[in-house]
């Protein structure tokens, strides 16, 4: 005769159902860190590849940044022909800006024409914001070695704990709010003249 075949006890039946949620809670958690830090990653490829193609320009630039502000100075690498299709014109939105992106701005057709001495007209067309190459007293050079930002991502709901920024010299890295900039976690990263973080007063938001 065979033994009775065991079953599962109430106890143990609760034991697994219990790991199982707190496997699935662990899940529900790092799914939305682990986008984040991707979209982190590639904002910061993004503005490396824009800061970069910069520092390679030729011609009458070829020693300097261009004049332009704000938004238009990553725009004048469309008008310059380096940004065409649709894959190149990605880079200059940050992939964790939910507000903006090239299908919003209007598509290819929104980059036709571009005129770059209007300043202000065109913002929508990046997510970025560029120095302000018009201040002579923060006005950024190539070949100088101390290190002034190109771009700023400038959206602080993009990044909760901080900024990605480009640097001359084609770098780019994140800047925590609380260990690069010693603010409080809910502090707002505020841009333009009025910043609390000296290298931020440059920069022109939006």
């Amino acid at each position: 005769m065979n033994a009775k075949q065991r079953g599962f006890t109430l106890i143990e039946i609760l034991v697994v159902v219990t790991i199982i949620g707190v496997l699935a809670g662990l899940v529900v958690v790092l799914i939305p860190k682990s986008q984040a830090e991707a979209a982190k990653l590639e904002c910061i490829n993004n503005l490396r590849n824009i800061a970069g193609s910069l520092q390679t320009g030729s011609g009458k630039y070829a020693s300097k940044y261009p004049p332009y502000a704000g938004p238009n100075l990553a725009l004048y690498l469309v008008k310059k022909g380096e940004l065409q299709e649709e894959e190149s014109l990605g880079i200059l939105f940050c992939p964790g800006d939910n507000d903006e992106s090239l299908d919003e701005a209007g598509g290819l057709a929104a980059y036709k024409g571009l005129d770059l001495d209007k300043q202000g007209e065109y913002d929508d067309l990046t997510s970025y914001a560029g120095r302000n190459q018009k201040d002579k007293a923060c006005r950024a050079k190539k070949g100088v070695a101390k290190q002034v930002i190109l771009f700023c991502d400038d959206g602080d709901d993009h990044h909760p704990e901080g900024l990605c920024v480009a640097y001359t010299g084609g770098q780019a890295r994140f800047r925590s709010k609380v260990d690069d900039w010693k603010l409080d976690h809910d502090t707002k990263v505020e841009i333009g003249e009025g910043s609390d973080i000296d290298e931020l007063k440059c920069l022109i938001a939006e």
